[in-house]
């Protein structure tokens, strides 16, 4: 098989429970450093860090939230002096919460959020990563609601414009359709990526896929020969010669998920177009009851592994 990265996203920098921005330590919270420590220890190489964009920047084009900008500085200061890959996923969906008491959702590339707009929250943000290589940014999580003839010359102008101001670091560019692998073909994905352009060439594109029937990732049944969803985008991804990162993914110990989770892992390891994984359900603020988590709810006891930890530690012992 391949190297490549292998790691897990850590959520609760993203939990809106209380809306925009919410209070840290009670409607949201980042990865502590023994979250970190474990899963380096059981050999993940990279993880993702889920955060709301409205958290790290409250105003459009104004100022960073110091408190949030130090924390997340932290974890990522932490986790790369480990040798680990972080990917800084901005998990807003394509949308942004404005005005008063953020009442008002848009989509980006809109009259209320041009692209401009995100460009400049990135640019604040990444202007402590610059010149850290083991940071990538994930510029966009599940964008939805908007086709993907809108979506691709806002994440191309996006691209062009962080080129521009020399962030240099690894871009994670997903497509519409909620960046569904099964769909990149269907949802236009694959036709508007064409033309798409990285100045330096250090751009990848993010999937995701779950194995329910919708692939929505609601529920913890796997579908027979959901594996194999990824089959379609990995040919594109060879035929153009472009790089893959799977940013969620997730099975529960339920009926087939065994299988056809092992089956899309094994396409993807041995495909030689994905770059890396980052499996979903990291983190310590799930419900007791989520399928897909990988922490159990005795945490720090690490005596008991969850079904879905149990999955992922067989290519992490097996690389």
């Amino acid at each position: 098989m391949a190297t490549i990265l292998r790691g897990i996203n850590i959520s609760g920098g993203e939990f809106a429970g209380g809306g925009a921005p919410g209070r840290l330590g009670v409607q949201y919270t980042y990865p502590t450093k023994a979250e970190i420590d474990y899963y380096s220890s059981l050999g993940f190489t990279v993880i993702r860090v889920p955060f709301m964009w409205e958290r790290l920047q409250p105003s459009l084009y104004g100022a960073l939230s110091e408190q949030d900008r130090a924390l997340l500085r932290e974890v990522v200061d932490y986790a790369t002096g480990k040798g680990m890959v972080v990917v800084l996923d901005m998990h807003n969906y394509a949308r942004r919460a404005t005005g008063a008491n953020y009442g008002t959702v848009s989509l980006i590339g809109s009259a209320q959020v041009p692209v401009d707009a995100l460009t400049d929250g990135w640019a604040r943000i990444a202007a402590d990563y610059r010149s850290n290589a083991r940071v990538w940014l994930g510029l966009m999580n599940e964008p939805y609601g908007i086709s993907a003839a809108q979506w691709w010359p806002v994440a191309q102008q996006l691209v062009k414009d962080l080129r521009g101001q020399s962030i240099n670091n690894t871009l994670l560019v997903p497509g519409t359709s909620w960046t569904g692998a099964h769909s990149w073909t269907s949802s236009g994905n694959a036709a508007a990526a064409e033309g798409f352009v990285d100045p330096i060439n250090k751009s990848v594109f993010e999937v995701h896929q779950y194995l329910d029937a919708d692939s929505s990732g609601k529920s913890p049944s796997c579908v027979t020969g959901s594996g194999a969803r990824v089959a379609g985008v990995i040919n594109w991804a060879k035929a153009r010669g472009v790089k893959l990162f799977m940013g969620e993914m997730a099975a529960s110990g339920e009926g087939a998920c065994g299988v056809e989770y092992r089956d899309m892992l094994n396409r993807m390891e041995s495909s030689g177009v994905f770059a890396g994984w980052t499996a979903w359900g990291g983190g310590t603020w799930w419900v007791a009851n989520y399928p897909f988590r990988t922490l159990t709810t005795a945490w720090p006891d690490t005596s008991q592994t969850t079904p879905h930890l149990k999955y992922l530690l067989e290519y992490l012992k097996n690389p």
